[in-house]
């Protein structure tokens, strides 16, 4: 493009250039974009003579040369899209009449501090630099597939223009988005502190070579009328050195807040997921957090965090720690998740259901006041239990959940590892009982009995102790109600030799087969018969119980 004709202040562009020398318009530190449409037409630049000096239009220039401006207002659209574009882009303080386009282009570091601009679009472009968005206020960020070495868009504010009315003979609109990140690549880090979007910001197969900054941030995406979409949508992303969604770096410390709901589903991050008092909010009663099949090496960490709606962990990988310590939830799915180290959820958690079916972890934290009113626990796996009191201050967690056998097993071995047998075979007769609540009626009658007797194998002593009461009581009665000898040359009678030769099934001690008792001493005799029978069928299968138990 030829530049016939410049006004001053371009033509102080045109010379700065070669040298990359600032052009500074501004009158003072107050002077910002916000009161552009008071300042002088002395401070216009025309959008084609930026074009023109980098593609190369412009005076020869040298390794250092660049667009350097501050305090200007760029008029019309700054279409850089499909060039090379070997220099550097700085703009400080400054207003755009429209967007600045890098579709495409091949570029080296571009910075905007403190600008007000429609938009930045560079879908596509490859900048081999720092992409610094920072203090901006601008409409959207296109960044589709794109490649950048660094990017920084802190202190930003974001706004997606209003959506478009709803086609009614399309099945489905795109979501309103701000920041359009699907299979961005960055080299090293991008850094997000303190933003605020109102918008989707999209990030869904991106992969960042560094860490992922996202302190401060507030994302609100809300469209009436509109089928949900998450308003942090990370789907697939790859992250080698953490995400980090904590309190910001201004004076106000202010929480990560999404509104909208965030989905993490797929994604594989190395260094850790840290949303420590993070704020998400899914006013649509639906999931606040989804992150099914995560992957993450370094742990997470949701201690603190409030969400109004679901979070989702459902068959996530957690090389570390997972921290819920004074989280508030809705309700939290980690069905199927492995974690490689503790998962913490006491001081303070709430949740009004948990589900760790099918779950594992090495050590299980919580507390009583924690623990939640719906509870899933069949075929959670924990190595270690901590607390680990006596079973009568375990059992009511258990009771929480619907029966089934497997987490009553998994807490009973987790006295035995360390000792406690006593606490063990406390929880397993626990399980007895309410497997009892769901049977029939003759099975409810045989383990009452089973109870009663012998705490179905688990007290055994209960056993001794019927034994020796109906002793005593046979005892006594036939001391003074001797039975009439069947035949001469009997042994001589002892009532307490006869009793136990009653009570006692198989072994004969030659008394019950030499007397013979009537009337109220033939109805004891027979009683005792069958009492021994049923102690030795229960004590029988109460120990063949504990033997085969895994």
């Amino acid at each position: 493009m030829e530049i016939t004709t410049l006004t001053s202040t371009e033509a102080r562009l045109w010379h700065a250039f070669p040298t990359g020398g600032l052009v500074d318009l501004r009158s003072g530190p107050d002077d910002g974009p916000d009161k552009a449409t008071s300042w002088p037409r002395t401070r216009d630049v025309r959008a084609e003579v930026i074009a023109a000096l980098l593609n190369g239009s412009g005076p020869d220039a040298g390794g250092g040369a660049g667009v350097k401006l501050a305090g200007v207002r760029v008029l019309g659209r700054l279409s850089l899209a499909h060039t090379q574009v070997p220099y550097a882009l700085d703009f400080e303080r400054c207003s755009f009449d429209d967007d600045l386009d890098l579709s495409e282009a091949e570029t080296r570091s571009v910075r905007l501090r403190g600008c007000y601009l429609t938009g930045l679009e560079a879908s596509r472009a490859e900048i081999r630099g720092e992409f610094q968005v920072e203090g901006c206020r601008l409409g959207r960020i296109g960044l589709y597939a794109a490649r950048v070495f660094e990017i920084e868009i802190s202190g930003t504010t974001i706004t997606a223009p209003p959506p478009e009315t709803p086609d009614p003979d399309v099945d489905w609109t795109p979501p309103r988005a701000a920041v359009y990140g699907d299979l961005l690549v960055v080299d090293t880090a991008m850094y997000c502190h303190d933003v605020v979007v109102d918008g989707q910001f999209r990030l869904p197969g991106a992969r960042i070579g560094g860490y992922l900054h996202l302190d401060g941030a507030r994302i609100t995406h809300e469209e009436p009328n509109r089928p949900p979409t998450p308003a942090l949508l990370a789907q697939g992303l790859r992250v080698d050195t953490g995400i980090f969604a904590r309190r910001g770096n201004t004076r106000a410390k202010n929480r990560f807040t999404v509104i909208g709901g965030v989905d993490l589903s797929g994604a594989t991050i190395k260094g850790g997921l840290m949303l420590p008092d993070a704020n998400l909010v899914d006013d649509r009663g639906g999931t606040a957090l989804r992150a099914d099949h995560i992957s993450v090496e370094g742990g997470v960490n949701l201690s603190g965090v409030t969400a109004s709606g679901a979070v989702r962990l459902a068959l996530a990988r957690v090389v570390g720690p997972l921290t819920l310590s004074g989280a508030r939830l809705g309700t939290l799915d980690a069905s199927g998740a492995r974690v490689e180290g503790a998962m913490v959820c006491n001081e303070g958690f709430t949740a009004h259901s948990l589900d760790l079916r099918r779950a594992r972890t090495a050590t299980f934290e919580d507390d009583a006041a924690s623990w939640p009113v719906k509870l899933r626990l069949d075929g959670f796996v924990y190595d270690e239990l901590m607390p680990l009191p006596a079973a009568g201050t375990r059992l009511p967690w258990l009771a929480r959940d619907a029966y089934q056998p497997q987490p009553y097993e998994r807490l009973a071995a987790c006295y035995r590892a360390v000792g406690r047998d006593g606490e063990s075979r406390r929880v397993l007769l626990a399980q007895q009982r309410r497997r009892r609540e769901a049977a029939g009626v003759l099975a409810k009658v045989w383990g009452f009995l089973q109870d009663a007797t012998v705490g179905y194998g688990y007290r055994p002593w209960l056993a001794g102790l019927w034994l020796l009461g109906l002793l005593a009581v046979g005892s006594v009665y036939f001391a003074s109600h001797r039975p009439a000898p069947l035949g001469a040359g009997g042994p001589h009678f002892n009532a307490v030799a006869y009793t136990l030769d009653l009570l006692v099934p198989v072994v004969s001690l030659g008394q019950s087969g030499a007397w013979n008792p009537s009337g109220s001493g033939q109805v004891l005799a027979y009683a005792l018969i069958i009492s021994g029978w049923t102690l030795a069928t229960t004590l029988f299968a109460g120990v063949t119980r504990i033997l085969v138990r895994p």
